[in-house]
């Protein structure tokens, strides 16, 4: 069923476009490290739902032994956060969509259950909003990253953690000491301007890329302005860099003019 399910949300995730720069091997290994990242934050949310279901099934099993189901989805869920935490990957976050979906199906036939037998006054909408709101969560997450499935796969340990540690050093980085990177005014991103191309990190590691100097500078929207704007149309979404003047000028300043040319 897990593959059934994979294949279908592949095929519709493999028609998401994206720029070309993106598909060299240091974009590859940079994608990786965000993808496991955000595997092992969505494993953090399935190893506290299935907690919480387990407390919740425990409890419910006392009342009735039907009950026990929630106990073992909720045990499930506990042990595929826990793979995806140690292990991240696609498989492991489609298991923790899998089983939200059938803890939804099985409060909804309990549900239905009270009704029939009377008991309507105990139900309770939040065992249905709750699973529906996981289930979506975990599948929407699967989705943006279901075209990095055979890189997550594939790619090598150590090119990945090296990419990662080059993420990780520019926000330990102390700003002010360092002339070569800038940051944009919400402070949740960060670039350092090299040589010929620029490192672009998300503070949670969300997203991470580098674009040689031409890429970028036809990244740029209203060049004539003092505080540039960045517009990045990323494999996992579009995304936005607002910078102020001193970090705008910085940026001119490394494209090697105080005026830079749009697209």
């Amino acid at each position: 069923m897990l593959d059934a399910f994979s294949a279908f949300l592949l095929l519709k995730t493999s028609a998401m476009s994206h720029q070309p720069v993106f598909d060299s091997a240091q974009n590859q290994a940079l994608l990786v490290v965000c993808a496991r990242k955000t595997i092992r934050n969505a494993a953090v949310l399935g190893i506290v739902w299935g907690a919480i279901n387990l407390v919740i099934g425990f409890f419910a099993i006392q009342v009735m032994a039907l009950n026990a189901g929630i106990f073992i989805l909720g045990l499930l869920m506990l042990g595929a956060g826990i793979t995806a935490l140690n292990k991240p990957s696609l498989h492991s976050l489609l298991s923790e969509a899998v089983v939200s979906a059938l803890l939804l199906c099985w409060n909804v036939g309990i549900t239905i259950f009270n009704v029939r037998a009377g008991y309507a006054d105990h139900i309770n909408g939040h065992g249905l909003i709750w699973p529906l709101i996981a289930t979506i969560v975990f599948l929407r997450q699967y989705k943006r990253l279901g075209h990095l499935k055979e890189s997550i796969a594939s790619m090598d340990h150590a090119t990945v953690k090296e990419a990662s540690g080059l993420c990780k050093q520019l926000f330990k980085s102390k700003l002010k000491q360092s002339p070569d990177i800038v940051q944009t005014t919400s402070k949740r991103f960060r670039l350092r301007l090299m040589t010929d191309s620029v490192l672009c990190v998300q503070r949670n590691l969300a997203t991470a890329f580098s674009l040689n100097r031409t890429d970028f500078q036809q990244c740029i929207l209203n060049a004539d302005k003092k505080c540039l704007r960045v517009v990045v149309r990323h494999p996992l979404g579009r995304l936005n860099y607002a910078f102020d003047k001193k970090n705008s000028e910085k940026i001119k300043s490394w494209l090697g003019s105080t005026r830079v040319t749009s697209a």
